[in-house]
């Protein structure tokens, strides 16, 4: 079909100049930032805690049934244990001990403070390993060396002195009992002086673990610090590139786009379709043959490319990031058509602004002249040859009008009211009014959306745009039933709504799709070229995107709309 770019004809409304007003509506609460949260490190400091806790109760389980392995399976009167059935029931009882303890530790259950778990497990070794030593005598004299991993890690985990009161508990436990069995005549004075100097390693034991566990602490706050700089970091920049006019893409060394922002689905025209992990030739194969080349050769100057589905001529700059197996590419996508857009705004909104300002002095002479005609015609005295003239001024004094209406739509886009709707019912009831307006049988347009849809849109501005496409679509269609289908589906990522017009018309020649959305652009007589640029602007206005597809038959729009929450209406 030929590229009509006519737009509709305004319903008549209370406004009294062709136009509808569309109801007011509180605009929707802009989205706001979701509060940070620090991100997850590795290893927190109570799983951490934890961890050692669960590796000395594993310590402790194997040196337990180390002890009563040699318990049961040993001649104890060879090793000259003194009382074979109390060491054998010391070391099963520290077994058990240590089998409860090591269940307590890995346990889900609600548990006390590391400090009480600690001094527990500790109180309880010290008391077995006691008994042991009593039960064994001489033969088990290097028994208290054991009790180095625990201290170690009491120091490490509470980091207070309180860790030296577990060193002091130990040795005053050990020395009382080496200076009762020396009483009893057991022992002599050198195992005195031997468990006087474990002693003296269990403080230096608990106080090098206590500065070591003191500078773990110190490094894993600022690691915890270091990582919540980062993540605020990057989420800062993450909003900043979200914001950013240009397209910017990562690529990984294999070719995976690891991630993108939303402006390059609007470059690239691939909204609702375009996620993380896709291969980059699946978002542009023009993009996946110059990264490519830039991997080849970074010096290559690469050309500019044109966008079939959005016609936007883009610059594209690669830039190498990372090294080795964890480097990339960074890409750029430059809208070189933004700066004469830009400047091409301008000039239309003074245009319109200078419209606005002489449109009372223009519509009402006009109102004159067509009024002026009417009676001339309802009178009677103009000849049968004149009544060809006077059908004659009130058409073009009408097309007057509607070019002034039209061109004072361009100070629409700023003006948008966005409310939440259903987009079923509002093409349902939108395409029955067009139906009627423009005579079209019932039937004519199959329409195919999901009642469950809402989307975030101005409702005169959707109006707008919808009945421009119908009324394109059934100038050009074959005006059979089905002529004109419109569907709607959710888009894939679930934050889009996607809504397509087609026809079954003869199409757009491939070489008048690049100028169908430039203002003033018309193959129709008596056309004003303002409709579908109009109608882009819009849709651009309310952060939706509306794009013509290369697919056919016939004419295929499509809109991407924002979605709403089910709960936001």
């Amino acid at each position: 079909m030929k590229p009509a770019a006519t737009p509709m004809p305004t319903p008549p409304g209370p406004a009294g100049n062709g136009s509808a007003v569309p109801p007011l509506a509180a605009p929707p609460a802009t989205p706001a930032i979701p509060p940070f949260e620090p991100p997850a490190m590795p290893m927190s400091v109570a799983d951490s805690s934890r961890r050692i806790l669960w590796i000395i109760a594993l310590y402790r389980a194997i040196c337990a049934a180390v002890l009563l392995g040699i318990a049961l399976l040993v001649d104890l009167h060879a090793i000259q244990i003194v009382t074979p059935n109390a060491f054998v029931a010391g070391t099963a009882a520290y077994f058990v001990f240590a089998l409860v303890g090591f269940w307590w530790v890995q346990t889900d259950r609600v548990t006390p403070s590391i400090s009480v778990v600690a001094s527990v497990l500790l109180a309880g070794d010290i008391l077995f390993l006691a008994l042991i030593i009593v039960a064994g005598g001489n033969a088990v004299a290097p028994v208290p060396i054991m009790l180095f991993p625990q201290l170690a890690s009491s120091g490490w985990l509470l980091r207070t002195r309180t860790a030296f009161f577990h060193a002091a508990l130990a040795t005053v436990a050990l020395l009382g009992l080496d200076v009762f069995r020396a009483v009893e005549g057991d022992i002599g004075v050198a195992q005195l002086f031997q468990t006087g100097l474990v002693g003296f390693g269990y403080f230096a034991t608990v106080g090098i673990a206590i500065a070591l566990g003191r500078y773990t602490k110190a490094s894993e706050d600022l690691a915890a610090q270091r990582g919540i700089d980062v993540a605020n970091l990057e989420q800062v920049n993450r909003l900043i590139i979200q914001d950013m006019q240009d397209g910017v893409l990562v690529v990984d060394l294999t070719g995976v786009v690891r991630g993108h922002n939303a402006q390059v689905t609007r470059l690239l025209g691939g909204f609702g379709r375009m996620r993380g992990g896709m291969r980059l030739a699946e978002f542009s194969s023009v993009l996946h043959d110059y990264w490519r080349r830039f991997q080849d050769d970074a010096g290559e100057t690469l050309p500019a490319f044109k966008v079939e589905a959005t016609q936007r001529l883009l610059r594209v700059r690669l830039v190498r990031i990372g090294s080795g197996l964890n480097g990339g590419t960074l890409i750029y996508l430059e809208d070189l058509g933004r700066a004469q857009s830009d400047a091409q705004q301008m000039k239309l909104a003074a245009m319109g602004r200078l419209t606005a300002s002489i449109a009372h002095e223009v519509r009402n002479p006009l109102s004159a002249i067509n009024q002026a005609a009417q009676l001339l015609e309802e009178d009677g005295s103009v000849a049968p040859e004149g009544q060809r003239l006077l059908s004659m001024i009130r058409n073009n004094a009408k097309r007057i009008d509607r070019i002034v209406g039209e061109v004072l739509q361009l100070n629409r886009r700023d003006r948008q009211q966005p409310e939440t709707l259903s987009l079923h019912e509002f093409v349902q009831s939108l395409t029955d009014e067009i139906m009627q307006a423009e005579n079209m049988p019932p039937q004519t347009v199959s329409i195919m959306t999901p009642q469950e849809l809402l989307v975030i849109f101005d409702r005169g501005h959707l109006n707008q745009i919808l009945w421009n496409l119908v009324r394109n679509a059934w100038q050009h269609c074959q005006k059979k039933e089905g002529s004109i289908r419109i569907a709607a589906r959710a888009g894939y990522m679930g934050d889009a709504v996607i809504c397509e017009l087609q026809d079954d018309g003869a199409g757009i020649p491939a070489e008048l799709r690049g100028q169908i959305f430039e203002p003033f652009f018309t193959t129709r007589p008596g056309g004003t070229g303002l409709g579908l640029y109009i109608a882009r602007e819009l849709a651009d206005a309310n952060g939706a995107t509306l794009e013509l597809l290369p697919k056919g038959p016939g004419a295929h729009f499509r809109i991407t709309l924002r979605r709403a929450l089910a709960g936001a209406r």
